[in-house]
């Protein structure tokens, strides 16, 4: 089974390594250095004395950043000369930890062959007119492209995976380097590291700019699972794997599998720039109760999707005092056009009634890990580019009751289910944005045969059928 993708972060600002080659005699190196990492966790220290309790919380960090010095993260150049039918060592970027995880961290490693991120590889050093094959052994060199990570000073960071001689750059995401213990305050470094690259050029080399990279990325703990290079949803798998849309030609369509249930769905790049799940989501058809984890959905705490209604009758209820909103979550699901689901169920819990302020934004939803419930800004930049009923919608909307070619962005007149059960089915459609109108309502896409709206807010305790976007 292909791996999915796994978070290990929350905010990954790494900056990366840019390598060119003149065959024949020059070789320069540009170095972008290091990256910056945080990530947040919590340690609290409570006192309490008689009835008065004080709680100090201290989040944890981790930054990584390079340069000549270790210090910087702005570019850095360096070069070398090549004779022909020969290799030099390119010294390259120093990089500095700075981490108060009592877990320590990873530092893992990927080359790019060319000079885009699409591409992550190690087979060649890609130019205009041809490559440097990375695989050419001669005496005194490991390969065509090879890299190395030493420790500057001390005993840590301990280099992994034989990355302390030089190694082949790694195609996928490696293990360079580790610390496994406590990191004790902000300030303690866990001493630096620095990176060498050595580049063999063939004497048969043509002339030219080769150009190929090597990105750094710093996760802490220690034992966290390593990054997940995005690709192009053409080579994606399952909703949850980490899918490069920006470059993904628009019009590619793939059919993915949801891993939490199995369920396959169309997906498409759009003219808006986003990829879109081109058919209804049909989580929870074949289950009354599935708990929904950072792991494969959108949601930060655990989610549980119950409450499946037999009957297709939602319930509005009277919350806090407030009429015509449901903080329970309801669900029905058909088989002629997948399920639907009230705004509470729609956003995994957090689209409550506390959420009342127009454009405000539900933080979860029910959709896969990677994706999310539209905003109502995104509905109307969608429409914008698909500007007709016609374009919005599957052929022969009255009577298609799944979009089975695939067409961009296929919606549905799937109708919506209410106090009474199904409504408009086959007339209109209605599909949940996550952006809250008031206490009581919600925005969403309607569209019918002749028009569309994307602006559009009813009552939240209705159950309207859900597509996610890529985020």
């Amino acid at each position: 089974m292909k791996k999915r993708g796994i978070k290990n972060c929350s905010n990954d600002k790494s900056k990366r390594y840019i390598l060119f080659v003149v065959a024949g005699s020059l070789v320069t190196l540009v170095a972008l250095c290091g990256c910056i990492l945080s990530a947040q966790s919590t340690h609290a220290d409570n006192t309490a004395s008689n009835s008065t309790a004080v709680s100090v919380t201290v989040a944890t960090a981790c930054t990584l950043t390079g340069g000549s010095d270790g210090t910087s993260t702005s570019d850095s150049t360096y070069s070398v000369t090549v004779p022909s039918n020969n290799y030099r060592e390119i010294n390259g970027s120093k990089l500095t930890t700075i981490c108060n995880d009592a877990a320590g961290y990873s530092i893992y490693a990927i080359g790019y062959s060319g000079n885009s991120y699409a591409a992550p590889g190690n087979t060649t050093m890609i130019s205009p007119v041809g490559s440097i094959n990375t695989n050419l052994n001669t005496s005194g060199s490991t390969s065509g492209w090879a890299m190395q990570v030493a420790k500057v000073s001390g005993n840590a960071p301990e280099i992994m995976n034989g990355f302390d001689s030089y190694h082949e750059v790694p195609g996928t995401y490696a293990q360079v380097a580790r610390y496994t213990g406590p990191t004790g305050s902000s300030t303690d470094t866990g001493a630096q590291v620095q990176t060498k690259y050595r580049i063999f050029i063939s004497s048969a080399q043509a002339a030219s700019t080769y150009t190929g990279k090597v990105k750094y990325t710093m996760i802490h703990p220690n034992n966290s699972a390593a990054p997940q290079v995005p690709v192009p949803l053409a080579d994606a798998t399952y909703m949850q794997d980490a899918i490069d849309c920006a470059n993904t030609p628009v019009g590619t369509v793939k059919t993915l599998t949801d891993a939490r249930d199995s369920q396959g769905y169309f997906v498409g790049k759009a003219a808006d720039g986003n990829c879109w799940m081109l058919q209804n989501l049909k989580l929870g058809k074949t289950t009354t109760s599935t708990t929904l984890t950072a792991a494969d959905s959108d949601v930060s705490n655990n989610f549980v999707l119950n409450n499946k209604l037999s009957d297709g009758r939602f319930h509005a209820y009277t919350v806090d005092g407030v009429p015509n909103q449901n903080n329970n979550s309801e669900y029905y699901c058909t088989e002629d056009y997948g399920c639907y689901y009230n705004w509470y169920t729609a956003t995994a819990g957090t689209g409550t009634t506390y959420i009342s302020t127009s454009q405000a934004q539900a933080t979860a939803s029910i959709c896969p890990a990677g994706w999310a419930l539209p905003s109502q800004p995104q509905f109307s930049a969608l429409y914008s580019s698909y500007p007709s009923a016609a374009l919005m919608e599957v052929d022969n909307p009255t009577t298609t009751k799944e979009n089975t070619t695939g067409k961009i962005p296929g919606f549905l007149l799937s109708g919506f289910y209410n106090t009474g059960g199904a409504s408009n089915l086959g007339s209109y459609g209605y599909y949940w944005s996550r952006s809250a109108h008031s206490a009581q309502g919600a925005y969403n896409l309607n569209l019918g045969t002749s028009g569309v709206s994307p602006a559009n807010y009813y009552n939240k305790y209705l159950g309207f059928a859900v597509r996610c976007v890529l985020k």
